[in-house]
């Protein structure tokens, strides 16, 4: 079978087609009508979110390609604050219910 008989019958079987959701989502526009063009626009969207969520997967906390440097740099930032949070508390600066908020919240 050669590419003009080929071409041939993809034309027959695009002029048979009544349905809007036929070779959809790969279609000629945004014409076919309301549902088939939100389904694009979700189709579209659902393989964005799951590149997004493979990525965080891999790369996101405790992920396996995770470069370990950014969680040890982050626990020393947390301590020092934590530290300075401490020195504020016991010198006076900030009362008990301050200290122990903002102790959850760091």
């Amino acid at each position: 079978m050669d590419v003009q008989n080929i071409g041939q019958a993809a034309k027959q079987i695009a002029s048979n087609a009544t349905s809007d959701w036929f070779m959809w989502p790969f279609s000629r526009g945004y014409g076919e009508g309301f549902w088939p063009t939100a389904a694009k626009f979700l189709f579209v969207a659902a393989i964005f979110a799951g590149i997004c969520l493979f990525l965080r997967f891999l790369y996101g906390p405790n992920g396996k390609f995770r470069d370990k440097e950014l969680d040890r740099e982050y626990e020393e930032m947390r301590q020092k604050e934590l530290q300075h949070l401490e020195d504020k508390y016991r010198s006076g600066e900030i009362t008990k219910e301050q200290y122990e908020w903002r102790k959850e919240r760091t």
